[in-house]
């Protein structure tokens, strides 16, 4: 198997990487339609999500993160919002796949965990 290849865990066929990071993307509805969303973990019957946007600010301004490349691999600009999201899996619809470059991955990890961290926190507050 050449170098580039890597065996992908789910169907042990080989797959091309390139120093790309695969990642799952999904139509987030909420009340203005929906968003794409890239999931980065699940808590419960949950997804974690990050938001993806074309824009370089939300609101009155507040910036978000502009990303190396887009995941769709379409040539254009993408941004991802700053705050993760975490809700039902059926709020998700249309799976698609996309690639981030590890920066971008991890700062998606990192907007991620910090949503999942406030959610359980959150659990936690009402159990008391």
């Amino acid at each position: 198997m050449p170098k580039n290849m890597k065996k992908s865990p789910r169907n042990g066929g080989a797959k091309k990487n390139n120093g790309y990071v695969p990642v799952t993307i999904k139509t987030h509805h909420d009340k203005k339609g929906g968003h794409p969303h890239i999931v980065v973990d699940n808590v419960e019957d949950k997804h974690v999500s990050v938001g993806l946007s074309t824009k370089p600010t939300k609101g009155k301004g507040s910036k978000n993160y502009r990303m190396e490349k887009s995941p769709f691999d379409d040539g254009k600009q993408s941004y991802m919002r700053r705050q993760g999201t975490v809700a039902p899996k059926s709020e998700y619809m249309g799976q698609r796949k996309g690639t981030l470059t590890p920066k971008d991955y991890a700062q998606a990890k990192i907007y991620g965990d910090r949503a999942k961290q406030k959610y359980l926190d959150g659990k936690k507050d009402k159990k008391k």
